[in-house]
């Protein structure tokens, strides 16, 4: 109580002062997310970004990632801001909505994008890592974080357009051993699903052993 006082928790998404029981959001910002409800039914905008150009078996996003919206907030702060509690929270709740659909029951391993270690050194942490570890959690599957690597540093996917973004990731990921996948169902997990360049290049990789299906899910989709 004491250190509320001195150091008020705020919601992320309205500035509001968090009353007690309410976590990393306010009630009612809490209940006006702006859910995709990708999980519910196939041939969701999630999945077609990646319609004929990878093989996959689902794609969810959790909520809608919009510039004039201010639950962008939730990925700026989660991402650049240092609040990994927040990514977590957000990563328990993505995890909750794969569970509840029952698509992503027969996953099997749950793999995060990596960061180029240079990249993950200077923020701190993989953001998508996080979100992976949370989401593996709640389903209740093993999360696998050094299978799959980042074998070269990328300039960031932000200002690029689809082609740049495609070209900027081609050949950027690598698989230490894949004998673990052979024949497995992975979930691969990212922070905001925008062209899908990045997950589709990490998906390719993947693919490349016998047997491996892939899926993929995100924190938000970015319209």
């Amino acid at each position: 109580m004491l250190l509320d006082l001195l150091l008020p928790r705020i919601c992320p998404v309205c500035g509001r002062i968090l009353l007690k029981g309410e976590r990393y959001l306010c009630l009612k910002c809490s209940s006006e997310m702006p859910l995709t409800y990708f999980w519910t039914w196939s041939g969701n905008p999630a999945e077609e970004r990646f319609s004929g150009r990878v093989d996959f078996v689902h794609a969810s996003s959790l909520f809608y990632y919009r510039d004039e919206s201010p639950y962008k907030n939730l990925i700026h702060l989660f991402k650049y801001k240092g609040r990994g509690k927040l990514g977590a929270y957000l990563g328990e709740l993505l995890g909750e909505k794969l569970l509840q659909s029952g698509v992503y029951d027969d996953v099997d391993i749950v793999i995060p994008v990596p960061l180029h270690p240079f990249k993950k050194w200077k923020r701190g942490y993989n953001q998508a890592e996080i979100i992976a570890r949370n989401v593996a959690e709640v389903l209740r599957k093993p999360v696998e974080v050094s299978l799959l690597i980042r074998k070269r540093y990328t300039r960031t996917q932000t200002k690029k357009d689809a082609q740049q973004r495609e070209i900027n990731v081609s050949g950027a990921f690598r698989l230490r051993s894949g004998y673990m996948l052979k024949g497995r169902h992975i979930l691969l997990v990212d922070d905001v699903l925008t062209t899908g360049a990045t997950l589709g290049a990490c998906a390719l990789e993947i693919l490349s052993v016998e047997g491996c299906r892939v899926s993929f899910a995100t924190l938000a989709f970015a319209e």
